[in-house]
């Protein structure tokens, strides 16, 4: 059974660099073979596009079958229970008067035949000799502590990721920037998980051990007039603390 025509392919983060750069010319071969269905790239966490805002664009674009695929060639079971944890996720949260395509979970590249013809292919290649000329792990530039005011910690963990924090942290980014405020003010570092993930997306605020609760996009604004601009933060929005 086949019948797909939308296919997301996973990783678990994008660790700096987005992974639908990396793909690229692999799904490229993969577009012209199968040129009625849709590729796309989504991460667990990270900046990258997130495996709910995928199955949204899906959704809108009425999409039949979604395939959701991990793209590791290695299996990680604790993943790939992330993975079915979100997607459930995603598949709950759909109202009633929502369209909700049959998603489905690939299997993994490892098994049957194929991986092996990928590793005898890489053997076959013999790669490229390893270079002394590579850039240096430390540098001038990164000896010294920034100066900023304010370090702003957004989680991009997996629930975090899947219940809205990559618009927030879009917003953020957005709102600082029309205020003028740079990285000598306000530092802003993507994170993996912080851990009280019930009160996704959680933003944090240092000097000021300031833990926002559920700081969606539509608060982001006056988190930064009040708090990052003001100086005060907003008590109504800050999490339940131990």
């Amino acid at each position: 059974m086949s019948g797909v025509d939308w296919v997301i392919v996973t990783a678990p983060t994008d660790r700096g660099n987005d992974p639908a750069a990396e793909l690229q010319s692999g799904l490229r071969v993969l577009r012209e073979r199968r040129p009625g269905v849709e590729f796309r790239v989504a991460v667990l966490g990270g900046t990258a596009s997130t495996i709910t805002e995928e199955l949204d664009r899906a959704a809108a674009a009425c999409a039949r079958r979604v395939l959701v695929v991990s793209g590791q060639t290695v299996v990680d079971r604790k993943m790939d229970a992330w993975f079915r944890r979100v997607i459930g996720h995603w598949l709950r949260t759909r109202t009633a008067s929502q369209y909700v395509p049959d998603v489905r979970i690939g299997r993994s590249l490892c098994d049957g035949d194929a991986y092996a013809g990928v590793l005898e292919s890489a053997l076959d290649d013999g790669g490229e000799p390893a270079k002394t000329t590579v850039a240096p792990l430390v540098s001038p530039a990164w000896e010294k502590v920034p100066g900023f005011g304010r370090h702003v910690l957004v989680c991009r963990g997996p629930r975090c990721s899947a219940q809205g924090s990559g618009e927030s942290a879009r917003v953020l980014d957005a709102e600082l920037e029309a205020r003028g405020l740079g990285d000598d003010d306000v530092l802003v570092t993507v994170t993996g998980c912080l851990f009280p993930c019930a009160q996704a997306p959680v933003v944090v605020v240092y000097p000021d051990n300031a833990w926002y609760s559920g700081l969606t996009a539509d608060r982001v604004a006056a988190v930064v007039d009040q708090h990052l601009a003001g100086g005060t933060p907003v008590s109504e929005w800050l999490g339940e603390r131990t």
